[in-house]
């Protein structure tokens, strides 16, 4: 018991250090409340239907991808991910190959590891959460999913049907984050009645986290042993989305565990350089479609379409990106956003000039993120907009702004900002001298959801001489621009009231009175429908309100297997333990575990 329990003490402590406990928002929820997370496991091309069937009940659920195997025969591809993630779905990782970690060198388990979520960021999803194939982990094996950058990782036991003395719900936030207990894998033996049992066992226990996981969704079950039926899906789903009254709600890992999505780590790290890294795109060693060192942008929403193409402007390839649908995200290409081995490393206050050779049919835009001393990334800037052209066009940015003081590494790409198609190649990364004066627009940070109506603050810092400002807001990816405010007084903030014209790409800009090229301006935002109000600047609150708790979100971990922790629980604690024993000693056949086929 100590060993176990100084593992977890250690996993712990690798947490704190790592900081990756960001907190959900439901974790540190009050007693009495049942969280019910859907996990679908692997990736399996049965698993497309559940789509339909989650729009139906209104409810999200979190898809465990075996990323090495997008594409292949059985599996989804690339585009039916991004229709999960456009319908706010969440992706979590589930190792390259599927290997039983375990038994793996600690080298084999950082490649399935690590490679896999690298290649997940690459698509531009945002993993935060891995699932152990076959619920295979010790201590080792959860520091390692922590040092990939996971925030959190799955078993598939601990909880009521997997021993005799487990709880019948996880905690929130989970007692060990790299070890969350989940009940027994949903086999074909399962029907619906043993389902609702695992969510109204925990109800009566006083609430917590029930994650249920499944494989195989197909009317025959006779020949999967991992297998529900649709029929007892749909059942199930129809049956949570009506229990909210009651206190049971269903959410993802992420609406749980929150915290940001922490840079890619490569299985091998390499040292930092001050050049871009395979800046022709000819490189895609890992054969996962994106070049190597580079990563697509956030798949939240929109059809987007992205390949290499032999239309190159030097060497065999270049890529193509294209959006086919003006309401969905915007289809971009950028430097990788990772741990250093393949973003530039840069010098604060310092001056940078992008380039790009490109053709396309839409008008399209450079950007640039940073990574600052808190190890996270964060859209930074980005430039004006660039016309079509039918011929191979070189274009350029000298960033207006230098480098805040906290940016240690650089990212830079290209985004398109309507629809069409524009091929890329050949970026250049270049010293530039930086200007006297700058402006960095800290919030919106871009990628918010904000309503008509709404109040938002607008917050920027100076550095320099810029005393008067105008604020405008595009609701055409800078097309154009609405003015909010003129020659206002440089106050580091204003509050702006949302105005009645939703968009899916939304900017803020903030620019001198006296020199407009001394301006920051946001990454897109999202303008929702509202009750219209007329927009304007609304006066900020006299005092600020006080920041609100941080909930958990988290990592630690011990042993696999068993209670995962019941030793040295408080008094909530056993009596889950205890009510999870008498449910399972109660049930007329005792369940074995089995090992995933």
């Amino acid at each position: 018991m100590r060993a176990r329990l100084n593992a977890r003490a250690g996993t712990c402590l690798l947490a704190m250090v790592l900081g990756v406990w960001g907190g959900g928002a439901w974790a540190g929820a009050p007693g009495g409340r049942t969280v019910v997370t859907l996990a679908f496991d692997d990736g399996i091309e049965e698993q497309r239907q559940v789509l339909d069937m989650l729009s139906a009940s209104g409810l999200k659920a979190t898809f465990f991808i075996i990323s090495g195997r997008v594409g292949q025969t059985g599996y989804m591809n690339l585009d039916d991910l991004r229709r999960l993630a456009a319908a706010g779905h969440d992706i979590g990782g589930h190792t390259l190959q599927h290997s039983e970690l375990a038994v793996l060198t600690p080298e084999k388990q950082r490649q399935e590891i690590c490679e896999d979520r690298l290649r997940l960021l690459s698509w531009g999803f945002s993993p935060t959460a891995l699932a152990f194939p076959f619920g295979s982990n010790d201590a080792v094996v959860n520091q390692t999913a922590a040092a990939c950058g996971y925030n959190a990782a799955r078993d598939v036991r601990g909880l009521v049907d997997t021993c005799g003395s487990c709880p019948t719900a996880e905690t929130i936030p989970p007692l060990d984050p790299y070890e969350i207990r989940t009940p027994a894998t949903v086999t074909r033996d399962d029907g619906l009645k043993q389902l609702q049992s695992w969510v109204t066992s925990a109800e009566a226990a006083g609430g917590g986290w029930v994650v249920v996981v499944f494989h195989f969704v197909a009317p025959d079950c006779t020949k999967r042993t991992y297998c529900v039926k649709p029929d007892v899906l749909r059942e199930f789903m129809g049956w949570l989305s009506q229990r909210a009254p009651m206190g049971t709600e269903v959410r993802t890992m992420q609406d749980i565990l929150g915290g940001a999505a922490r840079p890619a780590v490569h299985p091998v790290s390499q040292p930092p350089t001050a050049t871009l890294k395979n800046p022709s795109l000819e490189d895609d060693a890992n054969g996962d479609g994106v070049p190597d060192c580079w990563q697509l942008g956030p798949a939240h929403g929109g059809a987007v379409r992205a390949e290499r193409s032999a239309e190159a402007h030097s060497g065999a390839w270049s890529y193509r990106l294209e959006r086919v649908e003006a309401s969905g995200g915007a289809a971009s290409l950028q430097v990788l956003r990772d741990d250093g081995t393949c973003a530039p490393a840069v010098t604060p206050g310092s001056g940078s000039r992008v380039s790009v050779w490109y053709r396309s049919s839409t008008p399209l835009h450079l950007e640039a993120a940073v990574k600052g001393a808190d190890g996270m990334w964060k859209v930074w800037n980005r430039g004006p907009s660039l016309p079509p052209a039918e011929a191979w066009t070189e274009a350029s940015w000298e960033l207006p702004i230098a480098l805040p003081a906290d940016a240690f590494e650089l990212s830079v790409g290209v985004a398109l900002e309507g629809v069409g198609w524009a091929l890329v190649d050949d970026f250049g990364l270049a010293d530039a001298t930086a200007p006297a004066a700058r402006l960095v627009l800290d919030a919106p940070t871009g990628g918010e959801d904000f309503v008509v109506g709404q109040d938002v603050e607008v917050r920027w810092s100076t550095l320099g001489e810029v005393r008067t400002l105008d604020v405008a807001y595009s609701t055409e990816t800078s097309a154009s621009w609405v003015p909010v405010a003129t020659s206002v007084e440089n106050t580091g903030h204003l509050i702006w009231r949302v105005p009645d014209v939703p968009s899916q790409e939304a900017l803020l800009r903030v620019a001198s009175a006296e020199d407009e090229t001394v301006s920051g301006t946001s990454a897109p935002f999202r303008i929702l429908p509202g009750a219209p109000q007329q927009p304007g600047i609304v006066e900020p609150p006299p005092e600020e309100q006080p920041p609100e708790e941080i909930r958990g979100d988290g990592q630690v971990n011990g042993e696999s297997g068993g209670c995962g922790g019941c030793e040295g629980a408080g008094t909530g604690q056993l009596f889950l333990a205890v009510a999870g024993g008498l449910i399972a000693l109660s049930r007329s056949r005792a369940r074995k575990r089995q090992r995933k086929e």
